[in-house]
This record gives structure tokens, sequence and C-alpha cells, in this order.
């Protein structure tokens, strides 16, 4: 794991994120225009909406349904300027990170700096 520094404040704008185990099918809806391969998904089980990443999600058949190819959970964590977080993956201009007390979630990358 690569330690960061929060060089820049981010606040999670979902507080019931889409969580997905592998192979669970979603409705394959719009890519988003700010962050290229996220995709917006609705879990056709929980019926919870949420951006998941292109790459675990499996080309959509004729009905617009694709498999999740491994487990995900799209929580964000909310941070502040100056805490130290863990980086585990990134992934389309955003990194899943783990905080100082044990809480794992994505951020913005360009809200992380080196240490």
């Amino acid at each position: 794991m690569k330690q960061f520094t929060i060089s820049q404040e981010h606040i999670s704008t979902y507080p019931n994120p889409i969580i997905l185990k592998k192979g669970e099918e979603v409705y394959y809806g719009k890519e988003d225009t700010e962050f290229p391969n996220w995709i917006f998904c609705k879990s056709i089980s929980t019926r919870k909406s949420g951006w998941v990443p292109k790459q675990i999600l499996s080309t959509p058949n004729n009905s617009g349904i694709a498999k999740v190819t491994k487990d995900y959970s799209a929580h964000e964590l909310t941070v502040n300027q100056g805490q130290t977080v863990f980086g585990i993956e990134n992934l389309n201009e955003w990194t899943y990170c783990k905080t100082q007390n044990g809480e794992f979630g994505w951020i913005p990358s360009y809200c992380l700096s080196s240490t």
C-alpha cells in the first residue's frame, strides 16, 4: 500500500453506495463524462444504483444487463486536508484507500499527494 496525504478535502456524495458481489447482474447505464470508464449501474437484486468501473463489468447483453466480475463497493470516503490514507487500487482517476482508523473507500486521485 502506498501512503498519501490528502491535499484537498473530499466529501462523499453517495451516503448509500451500491455494493455488488462477483457474478451479480446489473443494468448497464450511461458512462460518466467527467470520469470516463465509470458506468452508472443498477443492481437487479437490490435495486441500488451507483457508479461501477467498466473494468469489472462484462459486455452488456442485448437487454443491457452485465455481470460483475469481482466484489465491489462504491463507498466514498469523506476526508480532510492533511489526513493520511493508504492507497490500495487506482482506477479511472479514483483511488481505493484505507484510512488510519480502518475505513475503506474511494477518493478522487486529484485529492491525493504522495508522502
